[in-house]
């Protein structure tokens, strides 16, 4: 499976020396790819990525960004490129291989937004579009524009996608297939719940992504993900499997996603050590038939729960 960096935790939980031991052990363990977008930490994300990737020779690694309609509350013409120029003078680079509009837009026309992102590849600033967070019927619409006008077609989405949180499954993955985007799944742990670190609602912890981010406590934090989660822990102390290496590689080989397409799996770390043991543990192939099952039947307790794979900013 196709592995990208993710950098959400870098300017938060990460600081510049530390970033610069996880990219260079990511590049050095074969990940190409870094994620990143013009929200994360208040820009203090790209900012560090920056000052971290000036030495590096860039063709030895792709970044992907975001804009987003949370700052203005649109994605028009003006505000993607002041975001995307921003962008650009952070991460100290005069191009990225992936633009993604990060979340969809209810305001503003898909053309304009579009059109924009159309005139960035033509200025050779970006080399691919992607979409995250959108639902399939504006994949489509996007798609659809594109072919019509003659501009860059997106070829990836992003995409919340984990065993706890499989709404992408369906509509979604028949959408990106007909057009042909690849998948990049991020969440793949559900920020943390498929670690098996938290076991009742009482558990709520003091830091980490729950204690930082109201989002991922909305997602997740439900009596029926833990009861799932129960499930998930029993079968993998039978099989001697700890829940993070049976969280990738339920992803990775038993999924929607297809590493001959192109897909992905972001995975992010603070420590080196994590990373590489996030890295080998895909590596070591499928899952155990029982642990599947199980994997699979337990999404059928908290699927009522699950929120829509995707989201509105406006």
């Amino acid at each position: 499976m196709n592995l990208i960096f993710g950098t959400i935790t870098v300017g938060q939980q990460t600081n510049e020396e530390e970033t610069i031991v996880m990219i260079n052990t990511a590049i050095e363990n074969g990940i190409k790819e870094l994620d990143t977008a013009y929200v994360y930490n208040e820009g203090e994300c790209e900012r560090i990525l920056g000052q971290v990737l000036a030495p590096i020779d860039r063709s030895s690694y792709r970044i992907a960004t975001k804009v987003n309609p949370r700052i203005t509350g649109k994605l028009d013409r003006a505000a993607i490129l002041s975001q995307f120029t921003e962008s650009l003078e952070r991460l100290q680079t005069d191009f990225v291989e992936v633009l993604y509009l990060h979340f969809p837009d209810n305001i503003v026309p898909l053309e304009e937004s579009l059109s924009t992102c159309n005139e960035l590849y033509q200025q050779g600033k970006i080399k691919e579009l992607g979409v995250s967070n959108f639902p399939a019927s504006m994949v489509e619409e996007a798609c659809e524009l594109c072919k019509k006008n003659g501009w860059l077609m997106p070829t990836v989405y992003e995409g919340v996608y984990n065993v706890l949180s499989r709404n992408v499954e369906g509509e979604l993955f028949d959408t990106i297939r007909k057009y042909g985007l690849r998948f990049t799944a991020y969440n793949p742990l559900a920020g943390g719940m498929l670690t098996g670190k938290y076991s009742s609602l009482e558990d709520f912890p003091s830091d980490g992504r729950f204690a930082q981010r109201t989002s991922y406590k909305k997602r997740y934090w439900r009596q029926s993900f833990f009861d799932a989660v129960n499930n998930l822990r029993d079968i993998c102390e039978k099989y001697d499997i700890s829940m993070v290496d049976a969280a990738f590689r339920w992803l990775a080989y038993h999924s929607c996603m297809d590493s001959t397409r192109g897909d992905a799996i972001i995975v992010g770390s603070s420590k080196p050590s994590q990373l590489i043991q996030n890295i080998e543990t895909i590596a070591q192939g499928p899952l155990p038939d029982e642990v599947v099952r199980v994997y699979n039947d337990s999404w059928q307790i908290c699927r009522a729960d699950a929120p829509p794979y995707y989201k509105f900013m406006n």
